[in-house]
């Protein structure tokens, strides 16, 4: 599968580029976008330029940040913790970009899965089912948006506006230095003078933007496509409500059997495309979690620490962070919430229907239907927790019971 250029994109593939034209955006400038659905050689080479950048970008935060939390031999029990949750950042970035990297194939075969479900509305020529399919995918737009925006604007605050303007300093020969967003192993690199901090802390604004496009991505690749497939669960509805009379015109779905069967191939078709979406994802997702988990807890601390002290730019960035971070696992647990409940509705619209003016025994093949709605598919992290408006609370209770814990040990 190759995807055009804005200037050779055919009218009928505008509808479904549209719906992954955020993901494109955020995942092209890290070299996650996958190769298979790059169209020129020269792409397929920036892409994998652009990856390997990503990687020494990574790199250059993660070694320094890891070799400076466990060789620092700072007593300093505050300064440890504050070590700590850059470092667990980091690892999370560089995990779900070897997660996303690696599952290049998956991520192809789901915009396959898109680019066909477009076709397949615009044959039917349906009105319905394409506004269908634009309201889901200007919701997964949207979700992208909203998490972009928290993430890149308590990023940038981070790594740039907090270094450049916090009080937080050093003295060296009578002179001010300024420290870091992120810590620096100073047996490799003393970054406390010009021009070292200046080159550090553009490397370091650098890396940023690689590490919160790699949340942004991933949270985007969730929402794009769970958003798609409770849009196709909508249009199956949809049939599911014309199959007792069908529709006039409607060529080759005139017979009860006839559209029971394309009702049936339609869902088989939409769980394989969620079967292909947590295996993409539910490693991320469990990543995900139990970093969130961690940094939620770390961030609120921070953010505690720099109220006490009257920090005032320290507190808005840590405060923009926390709810960044809080929103990112939302997001996922939200989605996850909305998908099994539009699997579970299938089975409940299929009921609510006229089934019993469908002539003879025909109607038993509904029993199919009911079958698989009841053993829906669910996004879970790695396998081992459903994804849910629940799971979002007991990670938000964990996080501020490890935070309690953390205040009571460093007080």
């Amino acid at each position: 599968m190759t995807v055009r250029t804005s200037s050779s994109v055919d009218p009928s593939d505008r509808d479904w580029m549209y719906s992954l034209q955020m993901n494109r955006w955020i995942l092209k400038p890290i070299g996650v976008w996958p190769i298979s659905l790059c169209v020129t050689t020269a792409e397929k080479i920036n892409s994998a330029i652009l990856a390997l950048i990503s990687c020494f970008l990574i790199g250059f935060l993660l070694v320094p940040c890891a070799l400076c939390t466990f060789l620092d031999e700072t007593d300093d029990l505050d300064t440890k913790i504050k070590m700590i949750g850059p470092l667990s950042f980091c690892v999370m970035a560089a995990i779900k970009y070897y997660i996303l990297v690696s599952r290049g194939s998956k991520i192809g075969k789901c915009v396959e899965g898109i680019r066909c479900d477009w076709a397949r509305t615009r044959a039917s020529d349906r009105q319905e089912d394409n506004e269908i399919m634009r309201d889901s995918a200007r919701v997964g737009r949207s979700l992208v948006i909203f998490c972009a925006g928290f993430m890149y604007s308590g990023g940038l605050f981070y790594t740039t506006v907090m270094p450049l303007c916090t009080k937080r300093t050093e003295m060296i020969d009578n002179q001010t230095v300024r420290s870091q967003a992120f810590p620096i192993y100073r047996g490799l690199l003393d970054p406390r003078t010009s021009p070292s901090f200046e080159i550090v802390q553009l490397m370091q604004c650098l890396a940023g933007f690689v590490m919160y496009s790699i949340t942004v991505g991933a949270c985007s690749l969730a929402a794009v496509f769970v958003m798609h497939a409770c849009g196709q669960f909508r249009i199956l509805v949809t049939k599911l409500n014309r199959l007792v009379d069908g529709i006039i015109g409607q060529k080759g779905l005139n017979t009860h059997d006839n559209r029971l069967s394309n009702i049936v191939e339609h869902h088989l078709q939409i769980l394989s495309f969620i079967s292909d979406i947590e295996g993409l994802l539910n490693e991320i997702c469990l990543v995900e979690l139990v970093g969130c988990t961690m940094n939620i807890c770390f961030l609120g601390y921070y953010l505690l620490t720099e109220w006490e002290q009257n920090e005032t730019i320290g507190t808005l960035t840590y405060c923009t962070l926390l709810v960044s971070f809080t929103f990112n696992i939302f997001i996922l647990c939200y989605i996850g919430e909305i998908l099994s409940e539009q699997c579970g509705k299938i089975g409940l619209s299929a009921y609510m229907i006229d089934w019993y003016r469908i002539p003879g025994k025909k109607a038993l093949g509904l029993m199919l239907i009911f079958a698989m709605s009841n053993s829906s598919k669910k996004l879970t992290a790695g396998k081992l927790v459903e994804l849910s408006l629940s799971s979002f609370c007991s990670v938000v209770k964990s996080s501020l019971a490890y935070l309690s814990l953390l205040r009571t040990l460093t007080t």
